[in-house]
């Protein structure tokens, strides 16, 4: 695309062959677009839900027929399908859960959209539309919804049971480990807020993952994990109630923020530049040690 100049030498301001869509054209565009990336998580949805074999730019195979991953994987380039992945991130960001489902509603609505917009209705219109449908829906929810008692082990399970389902987690013994021990976690962190409800930031659990062991030895810890090698072969391997120092800073001399040279003109103002870096380092240690951390 080009804008012509009054001397008659014309200014690009796209790249050359870019087509540029307006109106009805490009909103049926960006629905189909939309409604193409939702049929494709479609078919993994529920129950009987298929898994996906997803392979990346460098030959890394991914099975799985979870949305957030399916979504996380596709390279997508439409404008329109990337709104719907940032749904589906959004989606598990904030819930954990259900961004199949979110993605897959989505594609519906516009579908309907589609529909409407064929029948000449204006898209505001439809939008309004949608909103007042979205405040029925939540109505209907707050009917509709229990209460879950923290105590009631049994519904926290099944709770943990009907999310795990869609992760490719395995069986049997296996879910039955993970499902205890998701439910465990979540009691751990949960909080207890002014109006009787608990508030449970997912932040506070981390996961680590090693590989050589079993799925059936997945162990919480009440604590921090730090996947870290010692640094010296002759540090203790174990130490019992340890006092652990938190640092915002690192163990480091800091290098200036303005640019600076040093002239060195003999070996002597090296090994004493090198003896004052050091002096740093172990005066950091020593006030470190002071306290009494191990």
């Amino acid at each position: 695309m080009a804008v012509q100049q009054p001397m008659g030498i014309p200014v690009l301001i796209l790249k050359e062959g870019t087509q540029r869509t307006t109106g009805r054209d490009a909103l049926r565009a960006n629905i189909l677009a939309a409604r193409i990336l939702a049929e494709t998580l479609r078919t993994s949805l529920g129950p009987r839900g298929l898994d996906k074999m997803l392979v990346d730019s460098f030959g890394d195979v991914t099975i799985t027929n979870d949305g957030a991953t399916i979504v996380k994987e596709m390279e997508v380039q439409h404008p329109a399908a990337k709104l719907l992945v940032e749904v589906a991130k959004a989606q598990d960001a904030e819930v954990g859960d259900g961004t199949t489902t979110a993605v897959v509603l989505a594609g519906l609505l516009l579908e309907k959209a589609e529909f409407l917009l064929d029948q000449e209705i204006h898209p505001t219109i439809i939008i309004e539309g949608y909103k007042e449908a979205l405040a029925k829906a939540l109505q209907e929810f707050d009917k509709i919804s229990i209460k879950v008692d923290p105590k009631d082990k049994f519904m926290l399970k099944e709770l943990a049971r009907t999310a795990l389902a869609s992760k490719y987690v395995g069986s049997g013994a296996v879910l039955e480990k993970l499902i205890d021990l998701v439910v465990e976690a979540s009691l751990t962190i949960a909080e207890p807020q002014e109006d009787g409800t608990y508030k449970v930031d997912i932040n506070n659990v981390k996961i680590e993952k090693k590989k050589g062991e079993s799925l059936l030895d997945t162990t919480l810890i009440k604590g921090i994990v730090l996947d870290k090698e010692v640094v010296h072969p002759s540090m203790p391997k174990r130490i019992e109630k340890a006092k652990i120092a938190l640092l915002d800073m690192p163990l480091e001399v800091e290098k200036p923020e303005i640019t600076a040279k040093i002239n060195i003109t003999s070996p002597e103002q090296i090994r004493a530049f090198l003896e004052e870096e050091t002096k740093l380092l172990k005066d950091m240690v020593e006030k470190i040690a002071s306290v009494g951390a191990n």
